[in-house]
């Protein structure tokens, strides 16, 4: 699985030889390495941004290349790591497949999430109040293999068990002793905390971290978490009332700076993210790649490509969940929604009684669980190659 700062510059499903949150490499390539030289190109026409983006990488320690627009940068890409894009700048990035920030004001913050949605943006940046997270961020950028990845997993209809297959995955980790987050993405999905015995253990939920503003302390997000099983746990409680969370720019910030932290805290980050849009824009920009769990039915794999082109751009792994009919088996699940192949997620009678015990390194150990557990980690960290169809890790077009 890529990273997102290299998951435009590899294709889909292709190995990593390191552990998740290094970048990728490219078939006879060196890995996407920006090194201790590193450059951001700036375009904006105005002075004040210039001028703010100016002080912030100066204290990251990183080179700026300043353009009015697009035009004036010549779509010279080569020599930078991230590109920061002006909230005054219309056009597009022809040709860029590298890290995006929208920055501006917040007189624009409006717009801003607009013109990140259109480009395909990683990130957002409100500046001057962004601008430790944007040091940090810029920071990072000279070493990618700081930090965890962050696996979404998404249930390409609903019902299909992605909610388990998550917390199968996160209890597999941490019995490779990874310190290990997994985070409840579905605010309506009644608690995640409950199907993992955490309802009762003290610590913050998303209500109290989507109040928060500025940097998170990595540390003490990691010690305020409660823990269940081995793994911590971040969900939504049940005092979480009705609407949507992530409605505002401010939630969204605060999520993302949330995900931010927990790269810096845990060896590994699984995200159930829901089937709402809301949830899957707001996390699913965070996470590094994907995980879809696919029931082996035609209507299923139908309604997994309409899931599939809303997920931001990065790997996919397809999980076949069973039983798979006559003539049917991963392989084809995997081909009907075009993206390879990690394996069948089997029935285990009695899984949810066992899990909702607070018994889920239980569940982790048996035979049939960890043949598909240690498929997806092994995608996670670089050790198997998925197989299946559409090698290249092209989408299917919408």
């Amino acid at each position: 699985m890529t990273t997102r700062n290299s998951a435009r510059h590899v294709p889909n499903g292709s190995p990593l030889p390191d552990v998740a949150g290094a970048p990728g490499r490219e078939a006879g390539r060196a890995p996407w390495l920006p090194g201790p030289g590193t450059s951001v190109m700036v375009i904006t026409a105005s002075p004040a941004l210039q001028g703010e983006v100016g002080r912030v990488s100066a204290a990251a320690a990183v080179g700026l290349v300043m353009a009015d627009s697009v035009e004036q940068s010549g779509g010279r890409w080569d020599d930078v790591a991230a590109i920061l894009i002006g909230s005054d700048v219309a056009g597009g990035l022809p040709g860029w497949r590298g890290p995006t920030v929208v920055v501006g004001t917040s007189q624009d913050s409006a717009s801003m999430w607009q013109q990140a949605s259109r480009l395909g943006a990683d990130r957002v940046a409100v500046l001057p109040d962004s601008a430790q997270w944007l040091a940090n961020y810029l920071t990072r950028l000279r070493d990618p293999r700081e930090g965890a990845g962050v696996l979404g997993v998404i249930g390409g209809c609903g019902g299909a068990g992605a909610s388990t297959l998550a917390t199968l995955v996160a209890a597999g980790s941490s019995l490779r002793t990874t310190q290990t987050l997994l985070v409840d993405g579905d605010e309506w999905g009644g608690g995640l905390d409950l199907a993992v015995a955490g309802d009762g253990i003290p610590g913050l939920r998303w209500p109290d971290l989507l109040n928060a503003s500025g940097a998170i302390n990595p540390e003490q997000l990691a010690a305020s978490l409660p823990q269940s099983g081995g793994m911590s746990l971040l969900s939504w409680g049940r005092e979480h009332g009705a609407g949507s969370a992530f409605a505002n720019l401010r939630a969204l910030a605060a999520a993302a700076e949330v995900l931010r932290a927990a790269r810096d805290a845990y060896g590994l980050v699984v995200v159930d993210l829901g089937r709402s849009a809301e949830s899957v824009a707001a996390l699913g920009a965070q996470c590094d790649g994907f995980v879809v769990v696919v029931p082996g039915r035609l209507r299923a794999a139908a309604a997994a490509e309409c899931v599939l082109r809303e997920l931001p751009p990065a790997p996919v792994g397809v999980v076949a969940r069973g039983p798979l009919g006559d003539g049917v088996d991963a392989r084809l699940v995997a081909d009907a929604v075009g993206f390879p192949c990690l394996g069948v997620m089997p029935h285990v009678k009695g899984i949810a009684d066992t899990l909702e015990s607070g018994r889920g390194a239980e569940v982790a150990r048996r035979r049939k669980v960890r043949a598909i557990v240690e498929p997806v980690l092994g995608w996670v960290y670089g050790a198997d190659a998925p197989v299946g169809p559409r090698a290249d890790g092209r989408r299917p077009r919408p």
